[in-house]
């Protein structure tokens, strides 16, 4: 599969960009949130991250050689957490179903990862829920590893 990275272009992307999102919340699940809820977060977060970034913030369209969307990253400046300085984090990634396993998942991460160093980062972050073993196995086979694991007891 040919697959070209490109930014995203606002409105033009914005419809298949947010149209991933239940794609996103399938991979959610959280034993307190009925489903409706969890689509309802992913959908407010994608869109309020999509339509107005963070200053210094990146988003790339992964797309074949017809220009039909495979899948998008949005990435955006964050502090590390502890030293407090400026280190790249990916807030969103996500491919269609038929991209699945193509590597253009990766191709959208070392897009990033070259932005990142770019920009002087000396880190590239990311949040993943532990019920998302799919994404955990990627996100370990691209060299990334747990630094914080935050637990929840369901009263």
């Amino acid at each position: 599969m040919s697959t070209r990275i490109r930014e995203a272009e606002g409105e033009r992307d914005l419809g298949f960009m947010l149209g991933l999102s239940p794609r996103l919340a399938d991979a959610i699940e959280t034993g307190l949130h009925a489903q409706d809820e969890i689509e309802a977060f992913q959908h407010a977060f994608s869109a309020a991250n999509l339509r107005e970034p963070a200053a210094g913030s990146l988003t790339l369209i992964a797309e074949d050689a017809d220009g039909i969307g495979l899948g998008f990253l949005h990435a955006l400046p964050s502090p590390d957490g502890i030293g407090g300085r400026t280190i790249g984090y990916v807030a969103l990634l996500a491919v269609i179903e038929a991209a699945e396993g193509t590597g253009v998942a990766g191709l959208l991460v070392t897009a990033a990862e070259d932005w990142a160093l770019r920009q002087g980062y000396a880190a590239l972050s990311l949040d993943v829920f532990a019920s998302n073993i799919r994404g955990l196995r990627f996100y370990r086979k691209q060299g990334f590893a747990v630094q914080t694991l935050r637990l929840v007891k369901k009263l």
